[in-house]
């Protein structure tokens, strides 16, 4: 028995020495994710200001909408007519005061989606088939013929939009493209 009471204080003095190791293993250990922490809160703080920098410039690069006008700013004359000779030229656009909602939703509106098909067709549309080229591109969306007449005429308003007549047909052609291929 005294054997395991001398053998006391090596074993007591056996585990202190591993508890102050493991204690010494630990605040090292703290102090290292301690300076990673504020490394990737130095990151992400340079990350947030990178991202408010590039929304601001994306903002500023939002395109206006454009007009049938001429690099002096006056209405390109017979611009509807170069293309059917039947057009309505001589109109001056209406602008567009609003902020399109596209901005705030993130989503694309229906007259966005129909001055992108005009502009990759690049030659004028029927009301038809802009919205049938667009229900097939956009299948969840349900794209009704007169509401495509009704945002095509209120772009013609706008400005956004030339009206192009043949004959009893009807055809859209986004403003400003025969001025573009001319110059």
């Amino acid at each position: 028995m005294n054997d395991s009471v001398a053998d006391l204080p090596s074993v007591r003095a056996r585990y202190a020495a591993v508890v102050k190791g493991d204690l010494e293993l630990i605040a090292k250990e703290r102090e290292r994710i301690r300076t990673d922490i504020a490394a990737l809160q130095d990151q992400l703080r340079l990350l947030d200001e990178g991202q408010a920098w590039l929304e601001g410039l994306q903002n500023s690069m939002q395109p206006p909408p454009r007009a049938g006008t001429g690099a002096d700013g006056a209405q390109e004359e017979g611009a509807a007519e170069a293309v059917s000779g039947d057009g309505e030229a001589g109109k001056e656009p209406v602008p567009s005061t609003a902020a399109s909602p596209r901005a705030a939703s993130g989503a694309p509106t229906l007259r966005d989606l129909i001055v992108d098909e005009l502009r990759g067709r690049g030659r004028p549309c029927s009301a038809q088939d802009v919205a049938a080229a667009l229900g097939r591109a956009h299948p969840g969306r349900r794209i009704k013929e007169p509401a495509m007449r009704n945002a095509l005429e209120a772009m013609v308003r706008q400005g956004r939009v030339r009206r192009v007549k043949r004959g009893s047909r009807v055809f859209y052609q986004v403003a400003g493209v025969n001025a573009a291929a001319r110059g």
